[in-house]
């Protein structure tokens, strides 16, 4: 059973981000309506007429927190035209610290709040941030999940394809990989993570470790990179060495409950089941996709004794990976 649970855990921990939404380029915005933090109510149809740029994030989270900055920046350069910002974060996360950063990041655009998780299934979010940019007409532009190296440039200019200040061709030259290069270092260390999920997806986990190594050194800053890593000392039964990645990832990104549950995971192996419980108790509750979590704490209630607890947290990483809700995971290939 621990086999089987494993198997669909890593298939879906090594999924690529580009499944990360399901609305697309060229149709119709699935209607809305939202109320914002003061308790103000807007519809999708309000925003006919003028582009709106959709942006669902989450808060305690590096990369939502660079979104929203970049979201900001772009906005600036488009003031006195006829384009909205829509931030929307989920009713789980705290009102009072989403909104706090927005203040302190000098960010004037309201906060939603998706009441029902209405928006995130219409929408197919399972990535955050996530951002959706929609024309005049009502139709999706451009759907973006996560927070890519060309984030910024591509929102700039598909906003200015939805205003209409540039054509299709236009934009395809504007969007030219010869126009904004990453750095050297960035590319080598992105095409070295894919290349050690390729390893690990095959099986091959020391090439995966070194090749993660590699990638780690390549570009020190790029939490993937350690909390991949992290993940396959784990697997090779490592726990000092998981932990020393995921402490190096968990100050990139202090707010992943990926590195949280690999921090517990390295826990459990050298025995520290009660404070491992107590670290994947909070992951799940932040966590709306938690199912390796409820893993980690099945095999750390199995390892207490405690069997009916142990199989009720087994059972909820099965559910959740049948429902296809996949884990807002920072483990996904680099586009």
């Amino acid at each position: 059973m621990i086999v089987l649970i494993l198997t669909f855990i890593f298939s879906i921990l090594f999924c690529s981000s580009s499944d990360a939404l399901t609305v697309s380029s060229g149709e119709v915005a699935p209607d809305f309506t939202l109320s914002s933090a003061d308790g103000k109510s807007v519809s999708l149809g309000e925003y006919k007429g003028r582009a709106a740029v959709i942006i669902y994030w989450r808060t305690g989270q590096k990369r939502s927190l660079l979104a929203l900055k970049d979201v900001r920046d772009i906005l600036d350069k488009f003031k006195g035209k006829e384009v909205d910002v829509i931030s929307i974060i989920a009713e789980s996360d705290s009102q009072e610290e989403a909104k706090g950063i927005l203040k302190d990041s000098g960010i004037n655009y309201p906060l939603f709040i998706d009441y029902n998780r209405k928006i995130y299934s219409n929408y197919g979010v399972r990535v955050y941030p996530s951002t959706v940019i929609i024309d005049k007409e009502g139709m999706i532009a451009y759907a973006m999940p996560s927070h890519p190296l060309t984030y910024k440039k591509t929102l700039e200019e598909y906003i200015k394809k939805a205003l209409g200040e540039i054509d299709e061709v236009e934009l395809r030259e504007a969007l030219s990989p010869h126009k904004e290069e990453p750095d050297r270092a960035s590319r080598e260390a992105f095409r070295l993570y894919n290349l050690a999920l390729k390893f690990t997806e095959s099986g091959m986990i020391d090439l995966a470790v070194d090749t993660a190594i590699k990638s780690a050194e390549a570009k020190p800053d790029m939490s993937k990179s350690h909390i991949l890593l992290g993940f396959l000392y784990l697997q090779n039964k490592e726990a000092d060495k998981a932990l020393d990645s995921f402490n190096r990832a968990s100050k990139l990104d202090p707010g992943s409950n990926d590195v949280k549950t690999g921090m517990a995971g390295a826990l459990i192996l050298k025995g520290e089941v009660d404070e491992a419980i107590k670290i994947l108790e909070a992951a799940a509750v932040a966590n709306p996709y938690p199912q390796m979590t409820y893993y980690e704490l099945g095999r750390a209630y199995e390892l207490k004794g405690e069997k009916d607890r142990s199989i009720e947290m087994y059972k909820k990483a099965i559910e959740k990976i049948i429902k296809k809700q996949v884990l807002p995971s920072s483990i996904s290939r680099c586009q």
